[in-house]
């Protein structure tokens, strides 16, 4: 009688106890959706894809990759339909690395967007604000509010904090919807990078999902920036809500001594 395991199973050893001898070496739905993604939003342009030249290319069966498709095409990374084949999207690549306006977000290969104001007031200075861009004194917070668009296509929602000193705050005018240009225009200000960024995820509230076209509930990317002026000064709390689909990031990493 063989007796049974006391507690429940590690997880590794449930994954090598389920899973099916591959008929290909790489024959991972997981594995293989993340590798096809990853090399689709890397790539410029759009690409037409043939299931048995991805079986090839990911090493995996064609039933795993006709899997892998569907779940792209839900995921609005790839489009399919009788006539036209399988094709994918074409996906914007944001440098995270360089420190740009929007309409230069693509450094080198610059993606044309822009922003479109939705709102903007000044709110005092929200404790809040204040102790992520460690303001002291009489500082006043800017808030602008809009859509990130690319040739009509709203990729995601942009809303700036931007921190203006008491004599920056009299008779401003909003005419620049983007912090770093509306900085530099305005006051003289050279941001010169940022304190920190963080990336996460998170899901369409109905609000997102009515101004950037997509459901309630679907995964967004979310961006943020702390930017500093060349006295390193933190100047503005900068927030993106991005479309999964429609956007990825890149940047180039190095490793420390």
């Amino acid at each position: 009688m063989t007796p049974h395991p006391i507690g429940p199973l590690r997880p590794e050893t449930q994954y090598q106890r389920h899973r099916q001898t591959p008929d290909r070496l790489n024959n991972s739905m997981r594995r293989a959706y993340d590798l096809l993604r990853s090399s689709l939003q890397s790539s410029p342009e759009s690409l037409y894809l043939v299931e048995g030249e991805l079986t090839e290319a990911l090493s995996a069966s064609r039933n795993t990759v006709r899997a892998v498709l569907q779940l792209l095409a839900k995921d609005g990374l790839v489009t399919r339909s009788p006539k036209r084949g399988t094709r994918s999207a074409n996906v914007t690549t944001l440098r995270v690395n360089e420190i740009a306006p929007v309409e230069a977000f693509g450094g080198e290969h610059a993606i044309h967007a822009q922003l479109r104001a939705l709102d903007y007031q000044i709110l005092g200075c929200p404790g809040l604000v204040r102790e992520r861009l460690q303001l002291v004194g009489e500082w006043i917070v800017l808030m602008m509010e809009s859509l990130l668009v690319q040739h009509d296509m709203v990729l995601g929602i942009s809303v700036s904090y931007v921190a203006l000193s008491p004599e920056e705050s009299r008779d401003v005018v909003v005419d620049e919807p983007d912090a770093i240009l509306f900085l530099e225009k305005h006051f003289d200000v050279r941001i010169r990078g940022t304190k920190s960024t963080t990336i996460g995820a998170t899901a369409a509230d109905a609000q997102s999902a009515r101004l950037v076209g997509v459901e309630v509930g679907a995964p967004m990317l979310f961006l943020e920036d702390i930017l500093e002026d060349e006295q390193g000064q933190a100047r503005a709390l900068s927030q993106f809500r991005l479309r999964s689909d429609l956007v990825a990031f890149q940047t180039n990493a190095v490793r420390s001594a």
